[in-house]
């Protein structure tokens, strides 16, 4: 599983990073560690517009984590997606 820490990092830096590696990821699973609550709807969102399951969602003092599974044969394609900003 491959982890991305994104702590450090306010809306919509969290978002654009799982956004970037779930597309160029074929398949497999991360873990999102994030602090800005902004970007759980919109990582949630995105996640399901590229078919990829969201099988944790927690929140622990501040710190959200996602794990995001994504399968090998998904090919959906994304085109002028509109989510809500930051």
């Amino acid at each position: 599983m491959e982890i991305i820490d994104a702590t450090k990092f306010e809306c919509p830096e969290p978002f654009m990073k799982t956004v970037a590696k779930l597309m160029s990821l074929k398949a497999g699973t991360i873990k999102v560690i994030f602090k800005d609550p902004k970007c759980v709807d919109m990582i949630s969102e995105a996640a399901k517009l590229l078919d990829c399951k969201i099988s944790e969602i927690g929140n622990q003092n501040g710190i959200y984590t996602m794990i995001i599974e994504k399968e090998e044969n998904n090919k959906k394609e994304i085109k002028d997606v509109k989510l809500n900003g930051c």
